[in-house]
């Protein structure tokens, strides 16, 4: 005969032991969560270098990303593995991030994050399948991207905000 008893205390004993995980799991889940999005914030030297490349074609190197953290160009330097103990983190050396906003204006005063366009480029935009001549007017930066207004010359209007991929030369 079954023991009706038992067996309700022991599933009740598994309910409140599966319960209690599932707060911790949730609870870490968010933690997770909240530095991923901290982290956003944050650039490698790795990524740094990844930037460097894909815009300029310029391969640099750590000891560059180094120097200029020491001599203070790329903000408040911050310890990956201490601030996001959560995030999963590579083997080697301390790993070091930079704030984005610091390291993208440090780039652009020192000229490696340009535009491609400057004001007053004669540019084209495809709008509604045809292609439109007009003229950047002002350019604004964006995190590493830069969005342009652009005067069209047929009309005189101004587009703001064009995104620089959709913008090419005539």
């Amino acid at each position: 005969m079954r023991d009706y008893e038992q067996e309700i205390a022991r599933l009740k004993s598994q309910v409140t032991e599966a319960t209690t995980l599932l707060a911790e799991l949730e609870a870490e889940h968010h933690a997770y969560v909240t530095q991923c999005e901290r982290r956003t914030v944050y650039l490698s030297s790795r990524e740094i270098l990844e930037l460097l490349e894909s815009r300029k074609g310029r391969v640099g190197s750590m000891a560059t990303i180094k120097r200029w953290a020491d001599q203070g160009y790329l903000g408040k330097v911050v310890d990956e593995r201490e601030a996001f103990p959560l995030l999963v983190s590579k083997q080697g050396n301390k790993r070091f991030l930079y704030p984005r906003e610091a390291v993208f204006r440090f780039l652009h005063e020192k000229g490696l994050l340009l535009p491609l366009y400057d004001v007053l480029d004669r540019v084209q935009i495809r709008i509604a399948e045809k292609k439109v001549s007009g003229l950047v007017t002002a350019i604004e930066r964006y995190d590493q991207n830069f969005s342009y207004q652009v005067q069209l010359e047929a009309t005189g209007e101004i587009l703001s905000s064009i995104a620089e991929e959709d913008l090419f030369l005539p």
